[in-house]
């Protein structure tokens, strides 16, 4: 009888999870007059989303929580703008497809975003909440379902990469970090404080490895980063095997007084997780802002090759010119040894001298070019051969 009992709770809380109220809030912006830089977007289902955990937005069918991860994360990082678009019961298709009355959550990304926030997302695609709750049912979940559950996991890839490559697509600037699951139960679970069996606890908590993993995958193929839950500080303490008030993801019935439901984060586990989240997007900025400026040496140097020195005889004067080659130059200061005897800021970059000043002049003639590209710039040195109405007679 309790085993029945057990489940119709598990099944009222996925219920609540896809129920929707009216008065959505389409765009998902929370704020746009933060003191930092970023311009932060936050995509997922409803363990980013905190389903019931109080306070509820207003006028939002999401279920989307005051206390959610996201929010943590932006007011950690100080962005500039931040947009909540995670939505419960959200599936990866609802990236680019509306859920109900809510807009795809791809609309939110626009070509000035600067971080994205990806997940946790395809446990629904899954049904990951609907096979835990058959574990706790019907025990033996792990040998009726075989690799038919697993099979669903790998078939995601190919959805996550796409969205990944859209992502980049709609926001260029944007860092990206891939958030997973958390670490719901520890191996053999802790029967019967959780009701499943030790053998059917680590099934689901291996379902959860699983899709993180295919997620990590994902953020490592498309040079995102992945933000592993799991590994934050104390998450073994705080599954949903620890005493009420002290769970970062609650078990079967729930017990953190903060409306969380059952198999999802609490309000303090989405804190806790916020550090998490919060440091993957530092590492992802900071490998972005490298990336950027790897690239814009590449591309100094390429450009470097193509600029070329060159000074000719023109009736009384000498013509000193820099051939940038489309390079992008900035400067060139034309000398004689180490003497600077002219500079031209503006293609096509090009100095006159007298012959008779120049003759007078002894050395190696040649140019000091800056090129200038917007995440980085460089100098070089370029010979110019010394025409013949130049040297001393």
């Amino acid at each position: 009888m309790r085993r029945h009992v057990l489940a119709g709770a598990v099944a009222t809380a996925v219920v609540a999870v896809t129920m929707t109220a009216t008065g959505a809030n389409a765009a998902g912006e929370v704020f746009d007059n933060g003191a930092g830089g970023e311009r932060y977007v936050a995509l997922g289902d409803s363990a980013a989303a905190g389903p019931v955990i109080t306070p509820q937005r207003t006028g939002v069918p999401c279920l989307r929580s005051e206390r959610n991860f996201p929010t943590d994360t932006a007011s950690e990082l100080g962005v500039r703008s931040f947009t909540d678009v995670t939505c419960s019961s959200a599936t990866i298709d609802n990236f680019t497809t509306p859920q109900e009355s809510e807009p795809p959550q791809f609309d939110a990304l626009r070509a000035d975003t600067t971080l994205v926030t990806m997940g946790p997302i395809g446990a629904n695609d899954v049904g990951l909440v609907s096979t835990a709750a058959g574990c706790v049912a019907l025990p033996g979940c792990k040998e009726r379902d075989g690799q038919t559950v697993h099979a669903k996991i790998e078939a995601i890839r190919a959805e996550l990469a796409a969205a990944l490559n859209t992502i980049k697509q709609r926001s260029p600037q944007a860092a990206i970090v891939v958030v997973g699951y958390g670490r719901y139960l520890p191996a053999g679970g802790c029967y019967p404080t959780q009701p499943i069996t030790s053998s059917d606890g680590d099934y689901v908590q291996g379902l959860i490895d699983h899709t993180n993993q295919v997620l990590s995958d994902a953020a490592r193929a498309a040079g995102a980063t992945f933000a592993d839950l799991r590994t934050t500080p104390g998450a073994l303490d705080h599954t949903a095997c620890a005493p009420a008030g002290q769970r970062w993801l609650e078990g079967l019935v729930p017990l953190s007084g903060d409306g969380a439901i059952p198999f999802h984060p609490t309000a303090l586990g989405m804190n806790a997780f916020s550090g998490t989240v919060a440091q993957a997007a530092r590492t992802a900025k900071a490998q972005q802002d490298k990336a950027r400026q790897d690239a814009a040496k590449a591309q100094l140097a390429a450009a470097a090759k193509k600029v070329r020195g060159q000074a000719a005889c023109r009736g009384s004067k000498v013509r000193f010119r820099v051939l940038t080659g489309r390079a992008p130059v900035t400067r060139a200061d034309f000398r004689v040894s180490k003497k600077i005897i002219g500079s031209d800021r503006a293609a096509p970059f090009t100095f006159f001298a007298s012959k008779k000043s120049v003759q007078k002049r002894a050395g190696t003639f040649t140019a000091k070019v800056r090129l200038t590209v917007p995440d980085a710039a460089s100098t070089i040195t370029v010979k110019i051969k010394r025409p013949k109405c130049s040297r001393k007679r």
